[in-house]
This record gives C-alpha cells, structure tokens and sequence, in this order.
C-alpha cells in the first residue's frame, strides 16, 4: 500500500519521518523507541537521541510499525488493516505518537507571527491491557490513534496529540527473585522487579521532556487505559513524581489486582520457571542460573512461564517498596488505596468507570464450578450470615445441600466474581475520592479535584468470538473508543453505533482539553453517572434516577446494593483482623477460581 510521507526537524531529536494519515491532516510517527533494554530482566535505560540503530527500519523512519514483546499469540485476521506482528523483547520499548500536521508545519517553517501566537496542544496517552502478559497497543489498529488525532480536529476543533506506549510484559517484565535482587545491587540498579511498570515511568518521562518538540504541552498530560492499562495508572498515581495531570481509569485499579504477591511467591515462581527450563540439571551459583534462563528463545520463556501459571493480574512492587519509594514502606492494597490516591492533590481530575457485565472475561474459569462447593467456600471468607446475604443478593442460593440450576448460577456468579475485582472497586473509588482529599496536617478538607464516573453498556457488534453479541463485556469499549471499526459497525438506527464511538471519543477529547465531559459525581451532583447503553447511547443519570430506570432495562438493573454489600464484608472482616484480613480474603476469592471445579 502506498502512503504519503512527512519529514518533521524536530528541535531536540532531529529529523523524523511519519505517514501522512486522515486526509493529510494527521502524521503518524510509528514505533519511536524511548528505552533500551541492556539484558533480559534488567531495568531500560532512557533514550535521549533518535538511535543509530535500533530495529530493521531505516535511521528515522518511523512509518512502519516496530515490534511488540512476545506475548500470547497474535491473529490479525479479524482486525481491518492488521498486519503480523513481530516480537522482540529487546526492540518493543516504542512509542507511537499521532501529531497534528498543522501545528508541525508552522513550527518548520511558518512566520516568525505564527510561532510567536503558537498554542501548544493537549497531550492524550494510551497504556494497553492484557493482564500484564500480553498485548501491544502501541503498533494495533484496533487501538490505532489516528482517527482520534484526526476527530479533535475535525468535530470540535480541539487539536489534540495522541500517543500509545509499548511496555514488556509476562516474564520479560515480572520475574522476581533473590539471585535478580542480587544482580540489581551488584549492577547499582535501581528500579528492582516491576520492570513494565518502570518501562511506562519511562516512556511518561520521555513524553514529558520531548513533546513540545512535536507541539504538545507537557503540562496537560492526560493518561488512559483500559484493565491492565487502567491498574498501571493507579500504581502511577502513587509512586514518585508526577508524570500527567489528568487520567482516565478504565475498568481497573489497585484492588482489580487478583491478590498481592508476597517475597517468598515470587521467589516461588522463579524457582518452577527455572526447574521448568532446566529439568533436573544442577545448577550451581546465580550466574549460571539467571544464564539459563537469559539464553532459552524469547518464545520458549513465553511458553514456560504460562504454562507454569505465571502471574495474572497478580502484583509485585519490589522488595522493599521500590516502585515506591516516597510511601516509605507503605504497601498499596484493597484497604488503602483510595486515601493514598486522595492524597495526590497534582491530580487535576480523574475519569473512573467499568462495563456492565466485567465478570463475562471469567467465564472459562467458573464454568464447571460447583454450587455447592462455592457457597461452602464463600462463606468460609465473609462468614454465614454475611456471605449469605451477599449470595442471595446475585440470586444465589446460599444453603448448604440446596440444588441450583447450573446455567442460573454460572450467570449470577460471574456477575458476583467480576463485581468483586472490577465494579466495587471502582464504586469503591469513586465513592472515596468524591468525598475529600487528605490532608495529614489538617485533616479532612472537601475535595479540589474533580471526579467523573461513567458505565459503559453496548454490545460486542462482530461475529466470531466468545463474546460476540454480549453487552457490556470486559474491554467491550475497545471496539468502540478508538473508531478503528467504524465501518463494521451496523448502520441501522441512524447509524447510532458509530455515534456512540463518536460520542465517547468526544468525551475523552474535551477531558484532556481541561473540560468537564460531565457532571461530576458528588453528593451536590445526586452522584452523577454517564452511562452508555444501546437505547439511549450516552446519557447522564443520578444514582437516585439509574437505580429506578434501570430496574425496569433488558440488561439488569445496575448493582449499587450490591456493591455496598461487598463493601460492607470487606469493612467487617477489616474490623476483625485489620487489613491483613482482608488481603486474605481477596486472595482467598480469586484462588476459588483454581479449585472450585472439583
């Protein structure tokens, strides 16, 4: 396919080349790289200059995309305008910028007025999910930027720069363990474990120091992602310095994560990975161990790590807190990671939301679970008399020996499993950080920063898939936010999906412009919402007016009692063993998804 090309001289990089996209009204600089990665394992280091070298692309051409990390299996077939992807874990620490021509011509070669009335644009960053282990946002067409970049220009003539980051994943990112702690002290190393989370700190930093080159203002960095993508956020609120001043959480937080991994679990996963790879061959001293591991094809660790059941959705911060040093010990959790965020006044605003029906994604998982054995396990967590009431709130049968219907059941406990790692903790969140901001000098103040909630209710449109045609699935939102299937939409209604996609795109558009996409969700507002269904599209609703319309909608009524409920047994166990107790249990409950089926 052929494509036009544009040459930018940006002022610090250098000369660069992009595509011209959207009828020459977009350059799309494809798979930047920020970072190197000297050795599998060890922390990037930050790229200052455009590289000699770094992949199979010419020096500073950038309209090719570059490579992901090696991540589960890709098929491109179903996504127009999707090419193979390439894997290497040494070349994936990309960036994809989508830059507006206009503003680049005048800052190559406009008048000496132009560039003396020049406004720099709002930045919007996008951070991929896949639950840590796999995905690659940053070179898909599902999530290509384009067609954002092109929209702020063309429906509200609010120009705004779109970039996407790569980040390693899996095992090039989370392996954890004393001979690598070692290394690291040895190597002066400090960013320790975690290394896609410092992968992402790098690209911010990257994206801070470099994009008003490109037009953009470092100062109006509005982050956003979906699932894992969203989770990173909320570690990014709470480590050292701030890299954005607004983010858009997308169905995930701190306490999505399945459970908090201890030191002693991670070594743990070290040693099976380790034994997986070398069998029962000694092996001596920690050179010859991290050696072996260092030397197995990017593909094989890929495979071993998964089928040694790698953590998903499993966290790490490093041993002694080093993705977090300014906490000072602190360990992010389930119990306090709302008042550790509150306490982030640089954050201008927050957008927090979910999908109606996250807990579909754990449909596999839960499909051969027992009845019996659940509630028997369930309540073993929150007790008798509060597990019960929780459980019968989903539909549940909550005594012991009673025969439920199995397909009635499967749909009321993904219901339940997904509320207890998506929605209630974003009700969680949004509750929380509507209410105040902290203080630990005075105390509790009424809150300065602005919080907006939102649910998100369409359905998968495309055949093909196990979650075709459901409404309101985990990521569902993906195939519309980015406009990238625009034309596979249906066109009946008006062509009311493709407005939807429109629509959300406008919101997340005038968010990073400094506006309000709605009204905020507080106690003066009645809790606002912004909902997106497929009869109204996108429409706000107090609690107060969705708790009673949507008892009467085809989907089901919105969960608000029972997320308090959730709510209140965690509060109750947190009462009778503090936050350990509580940790217990959500460990408890996201293991049940392992043995439940017996």
């Amino acid at each position: 396919m052929s494509y036009e090309t544009y040459t930018f001289p940006h002022p610090v990089l250098g000369p660069l080349t992009g595509r011209l996209v959207e009828n020459d009204s977009v350059v799309h600089f494809r798979s930047i790289p920020y970072a190197t990665i000297p050795a599998r394992f060890r922390p990037s280091q930050p790229l200052s200059t455009i590289p000699e070298t770094f992949d199979h692309r010419p020096h500073r051409q950038f309209t090719e995309y570059g490579f992901a990390c090696p991540g589960r299996p890709h098929d491109p077939s179903d996504l127009p305008g999707e090419l193979p992807r390439q894997y290497d874990e040494f070349k994936c620490l990309t960036l994809t910028i989508s830059a507006i021509k206009s503003q680049l011509d005048i800052m190559s070669s406009g008048s000496l007025e132009q560039l003396n009335h020049l406004q720099k644009f709002p930045v919007l960053v996008y951070i991929h999910g896949g639950a840590f282990t796999e995905g690659a946002g940053h070179i898909s067409s599902m999530h290509e930027t384009i067609r954002l970049a092109s929209f702020s220009i063309s429906d509200s003539s609010t120009p705004t720069i779109l970039i996407s980051i790569g980040y390693r994943l899996g095992a090039f990112a989370g392996l954890a363990s004393q001979d690598l702690l070692d290394e690291a002290v040895e190597n002066g190393d400090e960013d320790i474990f975690n290394q896609g989370l410092f992968d992402q700190r790098k690209a911010l930093l990257w994206i801070k120091k470099f994009i008003g080159g490109f037009g953009g203002d470092e100062d109006r960095i509005t982050v956003f992602g979906e699932s894992a993508g969203s989770m990173s956020i909320a570690l990014h609120l709470l480590a050292d310095e701030p890299l954005f001043s607004r983010c858009v959480m997308q169905s995930g937080n701190i306490a999505t994560f399945g459970r908090t991994l201890e030191w002693e679990e991670v070594n743990g996963i070290y040693e099976k990975l380790l034994g997986s790879v070398k069998g029962n061959s000694p092996v001596g001293s920690k050179e010859e161990r991290l050696e072996i591991l260092r030397n197995i094809p990017q593909e094989q660790l890929w495979k071993d790590f998964s089928g040694i059941g790698g953590a998903i959705m499993e966290a790490y911060y490093g041993n002694e807190g080093t993705f977090f040093k300014k906490l000072e010990g602190v360990v992010p959790n389930y119990s306090n990671h709302v008042e550790l965020t509150a306490k982030r006044e640089w954050i201008d605003s927050v957008i927090v939301g979910d999908d109606f029906w996250e807990g579909y994604i754990f449909k596999n998982g839960l499909t051969q679970t027992k009845h019996s054995k659940f509630v028997r396990l369930f309540k073993s967590v929150f007790g008798e008399a509060m597990g019960s009431e929780i459980l019968e709130s989903y539909d549940i049968e909550s005594g012991e020996g009673v025969w439920m219907d199995q397909v009635k059941f499967l749909g009321s406990l993904m219901y339940l499993i997904g509320d207890i790692f998506f929605q209630q903790p974003t009700a969680q969140m949004v509750d929380g950080l509507s209410k105040f901001y902290y203080n630990p000098e005075d105390g509790l103040h009424e809150r300065r920063q602005k919080v907006f909630r939102y649910q998100f209710n369409l359905p998968n449109l495309f055949p093909g898939s196990e979650f075709s045609f459901v409404t309101g699935h985990h990521f569902v939102e993906m195939f519309y936010q980015f406009m990238t299937f625009r034309e596979r939409y249906p066109t009946h209604r008006n062509k009311f999906y493709q407005r939807q996609s429109e629509g959300m795109a406008r919101l997340w558009i005038a968010f990073a412009n400094g506006k309000d996409p709605w009204e905020e969700y507080n106690e003066k507002t009645g809790y606002r919402i912004q909902i997106c269904d497929d009869v109204n599209g996108w429409h706000s609703r107090t609690r107060e007016e969705d708790v009673a319309r949507s008892k009467d909608e085809q989907w089901g009524e919105r969960r608000y009692k029972q997320w308090e409920l959730i709510t209140k047994g965690f509060e109750e166990l947190k009462k009778e063993g503090g936050a350990e107790k509580v940790e217990w249990a959500r460990r408890r409950l996201w293991d049940m998804q392992g043995y439940m089926n017996d």
